[in-house]
């Protein structure tokens, strides 16, 4: 009964409480890795996991076992995370091994099970009571005694599954997001560990006694990538214990859906970039690397074209990136792409220019025909298509740029004669 009310009270509480603990500390200094000691690298992890919770979950309370370079006993530690009712505890640690080979991370829960695998972990982080006044207070385990193993496990079900469940998460961020090797979630008897009245963790960061890896844990890029692996378990973590009390978090709000922008009906937007005298083609470097470009002539002049879209936002964008590239004055022209032209005047596309008379049939036009010679100064201008529509001019520029004329244009005519 007292479990039972226990988790009802926990599940109805509003906010949430993470208590922090940088392992070791002062005269504590962890194990010497090969660039820097276990106790500084974990004191640097912490206080940018706990700054990262602070900053995007304000209805978390963070709480620190220690924010600077101080000694701590285990009992300590684990006081302080009964005491502030904490719904989740985390140590933070590096490893160590006399194989200097040995690499991954690893986080740890409470546990009895194949412990003779992680006596020699569970060893190193429980040797700070050596160091402690009184070491008495720590209740001597025996896995050997049913009683006692019973005992244990009665105490720490409450818990396990969540701790478990944090560990995974942490374990697959490592992999998952930060490409690290994981060495798995595993159980030990660790005396932080063991007193705490809430899911609780050990988090091993990788092994400060291999050259490569305690090296990259010494790093700033380490710390922060290492902070970032251990933030996003926390915060799938959170969301998860937010559904189960039945509290929606920010991002789980519904979002307000998206009405879908309605084109515009045989409209067709472009922006205006450029307006000359001088014709460039389409790699010109004056057009600053803009590709989908479209060049009309008009009359002495040719009008440069970015894009080409039914869609607002999408010419919006656009005229943005032109603007980025420079032209300033760029705007957004709007075509009618079904407006016939008056009269006599027709769109063409000018596809060639040179100083050769070439036959309508000639071979040089890949396969177009009725092409139009137009002869300007000394020069032979090659117009093929007759279209009144611009959006059936711009279906004839695609077809002639596939044949390989890439720097085609459409030009305006009245008749035969270019405007």
């Amino acid at each position: 009964m007292v479990l039972f009310s226990t988790l009802s009270f926990a599940q109805k509480k509003t906010n949430f409480v993470v208590v922090i603990d940088a392992g070791h500390g002062g005269k504590d200094a962890g194990a010497r890795g090969v660039a820097d000691l276990e106790k500084n690298i974990a004191l640097d992890v912490v206080l940018r996991f706990g700054a990262m919770i602070e900053k995007n979950h304000p209805d978390v309370k963070v709480v620190y076992t220690r924010k600077t370079d101080v000694f701590l006993e285990l009992w300590e530690r684990t006081q302080i995370s009964n005491n502030n009712k904490a719904n989740l505890f985390i140590s933070i640690h590096c490893n160590s091994a006399t194989n200097s080979s040995a690499t991954g991370t690893e986080t740890f829960v409470m546990g009895l099970n194949k412990m003779n695998q992680t006596d020699e972990v569970s060893r190193r982080e429980n040797s700070v009571v050596f160091l402690e006044k009184d070491q008495e207070k720590y209740e001597k385990f025996n896995p050997n005694d049913p009683e006692a193993v019973i005992a244990f496990e009665i105490m720490n079900a409450a818990y396990k599954e969540q701790s478990i469940r944090f560990a995974d998460l942490v374990e697959k961020s490592f992999v998952n997001k930060q490409g690290r090797k994981s060495r798995g979630v595993k159980q030990a008897n660790f005396h932080v560990l063991r007193g705490n009245a809430s899911p609780s963790v050990l988090v091993e960061l990788g092994f400060i006694s291999n050259y490569e890896e305690g090296t990259y844990l010494a790093s700033d890029a380490g710390k922060q990538a290492s902070t970032e692996a251990i933030y996003a378990a926390f915060k799938e973590y959170k969301k998860e214990f937010d559904r189960r009390s039945g509290i929606v978090s920010t991002d789980e709000k519904p979002k307000p859906v998206k009405v879908a922008e309605k084109p515009l009906e045989g409209k067709s937007l472009k922006v205006k970039f450029l307006e000359t005298t001088l014709k460039y083609s389409i790699s010109s470097p004056q057009l600053k690397g803009l590709t989908d470009v479209e060049i009309v002539q008009d009359g002495s002049k040719y009008v440069y074209y970015y894009g080409n879209t039914n869609l607002q936002s999408r010419a919006d964008e656009l005229l943005s990136v032109v603007k980025r590239k420079g032209f300033t004055k760029a705007s957004i022209v709007e075509f009618d792409l079904n407006k016939r032209l008056d009269g006599q005047k027709n769109y063409r596309v000018l596809f060639m220019t040179s100083n050769k008379k070439y036959k309508d049939r000639d071979d040089r036009f890949n396969g177009l025909s009725n092409v139009l010679r137009v002869k300007s100064g000394g020069m032979f201008n090659y117009y093929f298509g007759t279209d009144k529509t611009l959006d059936s001019a711009q279906k004839t520029l695609e077809a002639v740029q596939k044949k390989g004329f890439r720097n085609a244009f459409v030009v305006t005519f009245n008749g035969e004669e270019p405007l």
